[in-house]
């Protein structure tokens, strides 16, 4: 049965992060190995999976994503600290977009305004880290929020009772 996850803001090769946010991983390193492990324990080959964002810094960070286990499919959906070009973003990823409408929901990096909702449940986004956002028509997916887990859709779905 294939799966679908989101997950933003992993901030491959982006050593402040460490320094001053993410403080329980001994290196930037041991972080991003981290993101990568988490990727290649849970995904299957017949999942897809949503990047909201903020994935990878730099050349190298975006080096280490080719270690990602191969799956149906890899979609960034860029976020405001994705430097790079599109070409070096299709080394590794099935898509890039900006944002997406997606079942009943807009899937972004940043939370969009509440007037663009329109006609769609939710926002499934990233960016905001530790900070929240305290209205149910948000669903945040950083991996401060998730104990640096990916999401699975399933998840999304029990919390707005589809």
């Amino acid at each position: 049965m294939s799966k679908v996850y989101f997950t933003s803001d992993w901030h491959l090769g982006h050593r402040s992060i460490v320094d001053k946010y993410r403080k329980q991983f001994n290196s930037v390193e041991e972080h991003d190995q981290h993101f990568i492990d988490t990727f290649n324990n849970t995904v299957t080959k017949r999942d897809t999976v949503y990047f909201l964002g903020d994935i990878a810094f730099t050349k190298e960070g975006l080096e280490k994503l080719k270690q990602l286990k191969y799956c149906k499919s890899k979609i960034l959906v860029c976020g405001n600290h994705d430097y790079l070009t599109a070409n070096d973003y299709l080394e590794v990823f099935d898509e890039v977009i900006g944002f997406k409408s997606w079942k009943s929901f807009w899937i972004s990096h940043c939370p969009i305004h509440p007037q663009e909702m329109r006609n769609r449940k939710a926002n499934i986004h990233g960016h905001l880290h530790g900070s929240i956002l305290d209205d149910p028509k948000y669903f945040d997916v950083c991996p401060e929020k998730h104990n640096y887990q990916m999401v699975d859709y399933e998840e999304i779905k029990e919390f707005y009772n589809d």
